[in-house]
């Protein structure tokens, strides 16, 4: 059982260390990792932690498990098409083993789960802002392992967590969108270039330029990019 400590206590120390993750490690695989290590860490009793980030219509987009347990049990989940992890996010509460509908709620899946090992499980929705982007859960081979200590815990717990893995999401998509205006950039940059050459040698026009790396590019069967990258390399071939 979850010892009687002040979850904020409890929590400060943990997110100062996640912050310190965020600031050196911007991809998502690190996160989840670090979320699943604390998090079995911070809720007594757990054997195992797992986190599942989800799309609009449940299926997983990536995951991250502490041992194979969680993973099997989160595998099943996703095949079955039920159990507490998949429940929480798409209710938004917190779920506890130990209510008297769990069998009849996810009947397959509590009945695999039991013969795996699995005693007693906690899982929590991530939010961030008004959307739930998955759910975090902790496993215990141990019968009624947590209480509402516990739970109330991993709730503030995945209150965190959502905001800290929602940050990184927001960096690898930015750092997404610079690589993608660089290569943009560069493309163009690349194809001005060349169209320069093309006119220069030939006597024509941009328009023109342009109309004949496209032509070559068809000729060739190669991208545009490819071509203005033979025409920039080799001006004299051009």
């Amino acid at each position: 059982m979850g010892a009687d400590l002040s979850p904020a206590n409890e929590l400060a120390a943990v997110f100062a260390r996640m912050s310190g993750v965020l600031l050196s490690e911007a991809t998502v695989a690190t996160a989840l990792s670090t979320v699943t290590s604390l998090a079995m860490d911070t809720i007594a009793g757990s054997t195992g932690s797992g986190v599942s980030l989800l799309d609009s219509y449940g299926r997983r987009t990536t995951a991250a498990a502490t041992d194979t347990l969680v993973a099997q049990l989160d595998d099943l989940q996703y095949q079955l098409d039920e159990g507490p992890c998949l429940s929480a996010w798409r209710d938004l509460s917190v779920l506890r083993s130990g209510a008297q509908d769990d069998e009849q709620r996810w009947p397959s899946w509590m009945r695999r789960a039991q013969q795996l090992g699995m005693r007693s499980f906690l899982s929590a929705p991530l939010i961030n802002g008004r959307r739930a982007i998955g759910a975090i859960k902790v496993y215990s081979t141990t019968v009624e392992s947590f209480d509402e200590h516990d739970a109330d815990l991993l709730r503030r717990f995945a209150e965190q967590a959502a905001i800290f893995v929602g940050n990184v999401q927001t960096v690898r998509a930015a750092q997404r969108l610079s690589d993608q205006l660089k290569e943009t950039l560069r493309f163009r940059d690349l194809v001005a270039t060349a169209r320069g050459i093309l006119m220069a040698q030939r006597g024509v026009s941009s328009e023109e330029a342009f109309q004949q790396l496209i032509v070559e590019a068809y000729r060739t069967r190669q991208m545009v990019r490819e071509v203005a990258e033979r025409i920039v390399a080799s001006p004299s071939d051009a």
